[in-house]
């Protein structure tokens, strides 16, 4: 649904709502207990377009295929890749291609290509990655390190027709969900605790780093289902294409109903302005709140999440070295 009125359209996504959130920019699903059917299509992209991928993988692709996820009018597209790891072990991976007449799919695309490098670039071989589980299919294939979890649990889909298109694009459920659990409930804790945690129950003996990305908001119905908590994040599109102009109207919309404005701004060529707010305080200390670039969280850095890399458009994607002692940076 697009705004027209000038105003700030506010929305909270669930799965599939939060897709259409993070790839088409303009688009805004509002969802409600009245939503229509979910259906999806699936096609093999021919090996000639394959280069137009520009993939830039640790790993040669196998084979390349097409969703477009559909609910009412709203439509998203996927590409996903198969491959074969360095143990020969097939894994699959959402990328983004770098299609014509898709500036924001381009940012992404060129985001994700220069984070890989930089994860080979920065990190040892042996380095493990906690990230939501699309973000770790994409760490494992374009900067090829291991990942604590690379599929998601079906518990985090209460819908059944979404359930059974996530499986497929995602190449199966984990079978073991309790680390999707333990990764959403970190998330959605206090950081502090959530860190303690994570020094205890990590392996001790290799480096562990963390990447968090903007789009990781759009996974929050997921993150919820998980940990059994509802996470206090609302967002808002401002229209309009000059961000600097648009954050006053962005902070007065943090403001409201709020002890403390605490938000991020990201901007989407041709669509305005997207805003991030945290409305409650409990909300603000949250692992997840911590590590995005929050005004509240910009000026207070965790002790124990180094940065090593962050990318632009608007820090869309950062990599942090979880310091959990000697021998852990």
């Amino acid at each position: 649904m697009a705004d027209t009125t000038g105003r700030p359209k506010r929305f909270r996504p669930a799965t599939f709502a939060g897709l259409v959130l993070l790839v088409s920019g303009g688009a805004i699903l509002l969802y409600d207990r009245f939503s229509p059917a979910f259906s999806y299509e699936e096609a093999t992209v021919p090996a000639a377009e394959w280069a137009a991928l520009e993939s830039g993988g640790a790993f040669p692709v196998t084979a390349l295929t097409r969703y477009t996820l559909r609910q009412g009018e709203a439509s998203v597209p996927l590409t996903v890749a198969d491959y074969r790891d360095g143990r020969n072990q097939s894994h699959r991976a959402t990328l983004f291609p770098a299609a014509p007449g898709d500036p924001a799919g381009r940012l992404r695309h060129d985001s994700w290509r220069a984070a890989g490098e930089a994860i080979v670039r920065h990190t040892d071989d042996n380095a493990l990655f906690l990230a939501w589980w699309d973000d770790a299919q994409r760490i494992r294939f374009l900067g090829g390190r291991d990942t604590w979890l690379d599929q998601p649990a079906a518990a985090a889909f209460p819908n059944g027709a979404e359930r059974s298109v996530w499986e497929k694009v995602a190449g199966g459920f984990t079978a073991v969900p309790e680390s999707s659990r333990r990764l959403a409930r970190w998330l959605s804790m206090d950081a502090d605790t959530a860190l303690t945690e994570m020094k205890a129950q990590l392996p001790a003996d290799r480096p562990v780093y963390m990447l968090v990305c903007l789009d990781d908001l759009a996974r929050l119905g997921e993150m919820e289902a998980l940990a059994g908590v509802r996470l206090p994040f609302e967002a808002a599109r401002f229209p309009g294409g000059d961000m600097h102009g648009q954050i006053a109207s962005v902070q007065q919309w943090a403001r409201q109903d709020v002890d403390q404005a605490s938000y991020l701004v990201q901007q989407i060529p041709g669509a305005g302005v997207r805003a991030w707010r945290i409305t409650t305080p409990q909300g603000r200390e949250t692992l997840l709140a911590r590590l995005l670039p929050f005004t509240t969280s910009l000026a207070r850095p965790l002790p124990r999440a180094q940065t090593v890399y962050q990318s632009g458009w608007g820090s869309y994607i950062t990599i942090y070295a979880l310091n959990f002692g000697e021998g852990k940076m």
